[in-house]
């Protein structure tokens, strides 16, 4: 891998970090208040529309991509491909960040994927909850994967 191929590697993982970060908040800024104020059930019908339909595909690109290129550029900078001072850090914190964001979706994803077919209303309110608690972890640490990789982009084109 190159210098300018590495570069390239963090405008992309800052464009998809930052993607993920907006879906992110747009999910607990906006749609789970909504949905507390709904039947669970409508949520659970919503959700096998939405987040096991097209969200099944969307979501898995934005978290593996942004994952997979936050630790390709951590991997260039720890191999001095990429190389600026003061960059090591930002690289390594994005990269760290998003690889815990995308551990997370081990506790909240099960959750979800039990509403595959219809339960009882108690055993979805369970789902929803537990889903909610573990991806607002989650999105927490997506969110803050996306500052971390641009203060990397910054620190590297601060130093060229």
């Amino acid at each position: 891998m190159t210098g300018a191929t590495a570069r390239e590697l963090l405008i992309a993982a800052t464009g998809m970090s930052g993607l993920l970060a907006g879906a992110s908040a747009d999910r607990f800024i906006v749609q789970v208040p909504a949905w507390r104020h709904l039947d669970v059930m409508t949520w659970a019908e919503h959700s096998r529309h939405a987040d096991l339909g097209n969200g099944r595909f969307w979501y898995p690109v934005l978290a593996f991509g942004a994952t997979g290129l936050s630790l390709t550029v951590a991997i260039a900078v720890r191999q001095g491909v990429l190389a600026a001072s003061g960059l090591a850090l930002p690289a390594y914190l994005a990269a760290l960040l998003s690889l815990v964001g995308l551990g997370m979706t081990l506790f909240a994803a099960p959750n979800l994927l039990r509403l595959r077919h219809p339960k009882d209303k108690a055993t979805t309110q369970a789902s929803f909850d537990a889903f909610h608690r573990w991806g607002l972890v989650r999105a927490v640490f997506q969110v803050l994967a996306f500052p971390a990789n641009l203060w990397a982009l910054c620190v590297l084109t601060q130093g060229l």
